[in-house]
């Protein structure tokens, strides 16, 4: 209890009992145990959630303490699709395709953005614990599950605003404060972090440049909702609703981290589980609201699409810009419809009408996007999302592919 989930303050059971009195009226006498069920009072609690805390625990000392911060990154729809080999001077990344999001992301873009956050995690951990490292991407072209191979070496310590950062960092999906515009030194100084050649970032912040891009969002989550399969798989398919499923299954999306409001979240938690028409429905009504409050869109792009090396760079580059913004206070959330829905267009061999609105928004046939994302100001603070234990994600000998 007491875990923040409105504006004002913390929840206690009296204050729960006033704002939804309603909702308890409706499931008296056969509903009001699923307070405790649905994890009603505590967002963050349980061993799902103990990884945040526990991330420079004394027990995990060596290259599995690079880990304990590596699987902290963000990745899409909470799947963590990573898994680790851990040696005592190497560590290989592997791609765990058990764990793909489905038709929300038919050709893996952000399942390879993913695991390149979880790599920057790793390095600046390495940097952290006083090691050296030479990185091999996409290292075996016999097995491209394999992704990142990392040789460690003695070094000297080097701890960064961005790795004290790394427990701080989650995704805002409330909607941000529309009353405090974004400073351009703080877009400039997101784009100096890009060291890399093959990833350019494009921002959105003008007021109609902002407008452009909410169209393009709501316009491809409508045509998402509109697809069963990729509406299944964005609203439901990971989604884990009650307690028993958060602390079950560790990973994907929970009520606390989608952005509800305080009565809204309350009713969520209470009430059966949503139809998939009604989870898209709300889905979408959220998403107006996020882009509609957001001080500036950012969209990364790639000089090849398709390859997974420069992927992982603009998934490095996803993270370290999500740690700077958390470490000046503000907010940030993906937002990746307009590519979800061009994809989509790909597999199915249909009219590219996102996949061309993607390219003139960009307006540089130079570069492809990949990723997009909100900035601004929080009006509350981010919750955290379960995370799998250590040792559900470490293999020991060869990784088998799949």
């Amino acid at each position: 209890m007491g875990k923040r989930i409105s504006e004002k303050g913390s929840v206690t059971r009296g204050t729960f009992l006033k704002a939804a009195g309603a909702t308890i009226v409706l499931v008296a006498g056969g509903g009001v145990w699923r307070t405790e069920e649905r994890g009603v009072f505590d967002a963050e609690g349980g061993p799902a959630f103990e990884p945040w805390k526990d991330w420079r625990a004394e027990g995990e000392t060596g290259p599995m303490a690079l880990v304990s911060a590596a699987i902290l990154a963000a990745n899409a729809h909470n799947t963590q699709p990573w898994i680790f080999r851990v040696q005592d001077s190497r560590i290989d990344l592997f791609a765990d395709e058990g764990r793909k999001i489905g038709a929300i992301d038919p050709f893996s873009r952000e399942m390879h953005l993913g695991l390149g956050c979880a790599l920057e995690n790793l390095l600046l951990a390495a940097r952290a614990g006083g090691y050296e490292y030479h990185l091999a991407l996409a290292p075996d072209r016999s097995d491209p599950t394999h992704a990142v191979r990392i040789e460690l070496s003695p070094g000297s310590e080097q701890t960064s605003p961005l790795y004290e950062a790394i427990p701080r960092r989650h995704t805002n999906r409330y909607p941000y404060d529309t009353s405090r515009p974004l400073r351009r030194e703080t877009l400039s100084a997101l784009g100096a972090l890009n060291d890399e050649r093959d990833v350019q970032v494009f921002w959105f912040a003008s007021r109609d440049e902002r407008e452009k891009v909410t169209g393009l969002l709501v316009g491809a989550a409508e045509a998402v909702n509109a697809d069963k399969r990729q509406s299944y798989d964005n609203a439901l398919k990971w989604l884990r609703q009650g307690e028993e499923a958060v602390q079950g299954h560790r990973d994907g999306l929970t009520l606390d981290t989608m952005g509800l409001s305080g009565p809204t979240l309350l009713a969520a938690k209470m009430l059966p589980s949503p139809s998939l028409k009604s989870s898209g429905e709300a889905w979408l009504s959220l998403l107006r609201g996020q882009a509609q409050s957001a001080s500036a869109f950012g969209v990364l792009a790639l000089r090849d699409y398709g390859d997974a090396a420069q992927r992982m760079r603009a998934g490095r580059l996803w993270q370290r810009m999500h740690l700077w913004v958390t470490g000046k206070g503000l907010a940030a959330q993906p937002m990746n419809q307009l590519h979800e829905r061009a994809d989509r267009e790909a597999q199915l061999g249909l009219e590219p009408r996102f996949g061309d609105a993607l390219g003139c928004l960009l307006s540089d046939s130079t570069w492809r996007g990949i990723f997009t994302f909100r900035l601004g100001h929080p009006t509350q603070p981010a919750q955290p999302s379960p995370r799998r234990a250590l040792e559900e994600v470490r293999v020991y000998g060869v990784a088998r592919k799949g």
